[in-house]
């Protein structure tokens, strides 16, 4: 069985989706959550699951408000065949006045059946390799190019807001077009984390589409363009920013998705799919406290993890410390040193050691 048969059959009868760069920056956000592993490689992002396969009706989706915010500021910019996003990089001097090739990969195949997706995906590998073979004819400026990635023997389809370069430049740079405002350096740092990354996964998809042109994969420099709001108006800024750290942490997941692919097979019976609320919850995950961030499964995990009385409950440090305890109950159990409680292990046994420490120290404060 191919690894796309594979992936099929964990899915079950569960729809595939695309889930987009979000989708897949969201497993280097957890990298240790085999159950948000499984749901990206099978093509399910955890709003679907949440909904769905669990029947929750409490996953939190993206605020209406910053939905409609975002779009209206994507089409002020992409208006009139991306003139205003045109004229600030004419501004900002990333681009010469006569540098105006501008294509528009949605324009050219609007739509969203099969045979049109396809249609795109062709024509931005039609407008890149214009651009490798240094044809004078290869676009400034390409508007909703559509890229695969393939993450565990599946494709997945990654349509980053806009890909840009000078003539003189040897390869593209990704763009990310979004309504944060722009605040200068008081900017809230999660919100170009969550930019960067996504930008991250636009390099990645660039570098396997290289690596099939047989060109160095490293052309696709670790870096983007961000595109933000002035504060209060529907006026664009544009900020260059690396993305080294942020595209390192896609492609290690991408490293690991096979292997997980295995591991997960081999936790479920043969005839045990995804789509069955059973199986995906037998399937570990990783809880951390910013999981609310990103991840619609964040509710049934943290019930998980509160009646697993989960040290992942007090934050990441806890998480890592008390990790040899296995659990909260049992980490007090080792505190309070309580008659019979005996360490398993070499790595229990420091915990132990430094916890009745620290609580004698705290009771003997307490007490006077």
């Amino acid at each position: 069985m191919n690894q796309v048969a594979r992936i099929a059959k964990l899915r079950g009868p569960q729809p595939v989706q695309e889930l987009g760069a979000r989708g897949i920056e969201r497993v280097a956000r957890n990298p240790d959550c085999l159950r948000l592993k499984a749901l990206t490689i099978a093509g399910v992002s955890p709003a679907k699951a949440a909904q769905d396969i669990l029947n929750r009706d409490d996953a939190e989706a993206q605020s209406p408000f910053a939905l409609v915010l975002n779009q209206k500021f994507e089409r002020h910019v992409m208006q009139n065949g991306a003139a205003n996003l045109f004229s600030l990089y004419v501004d900002e001097t990333y681009l010469d006045a006569s540098e105006s090739k501008i294509v528009s990969v949605g324009d050219f195949a609007p739509g969203d059946t099969f045979a049109q997706r396809r249609r795109r995906e062709t024509e931005t590998r039609r407008l890149i390799g214009l651009k490798l073979g240094q044809d004078r004819h290869a676009p400034n400026l390409i508007i909703k190019p559509r890229l695969i990635l393939d993450y565990g023997g599946a494709p997945h389809a990654i349509e980053p807001d806009y890909l840009v370069a000078r003539d003189d430049e040897p390869f593209y740079r990704v763009g990310v077009l979004k309504s944060y405002a722009d605040r200068g350096g008081k900017t809230d740092p999660a919100d170009l984390r969550a930019a960067c990354r996504q930008a991250a996964v636009g390099v990645t998809s660039l570098r396997q589409l290289l690596s099939d042109f047989g060109t160095a994969p490293a052309l696709a420099l670790a870096r983007c363009d961000l595109i933000l709001k002035v504060t209060g108006f529907f006026l664009p800024t544009l900020k260059r920013m690396s993305v080294l750290g942020e595209v390192h942490s896609i492609e290690r997941a991408m490293a690991d998705a096979p292997t997980s692919l295995d591991e997960i097979e081999a936790m479920i019976p043969a005839w045990g799919t995804l789509s069955d609320p059973a199986i995906l919850v037998s399937i570990p995950s990783r809880y951390h406290t910013n999981c609310r961030e990103h991840c619609a499964l964040w509710t049934h995990c943290r019930e998980q993890a509160v009646a697993n009385s989960s040290p992942a409950l007090l934050g990441e440090h806890a998480s890592e410390y008390l990790a040899p305890a296995g659990s909260i109950v049992r980490a007090i159990e080792l505190m309070k040193g309580r008659p019979g409680t005996v360490a398993r292990t070499p790595a229990e046994a420091i915990v132990q050691a430094e916890l009745s420490r620290a609580y004698r120290t705290l009771s003997e404060a307490a007490n006077g």
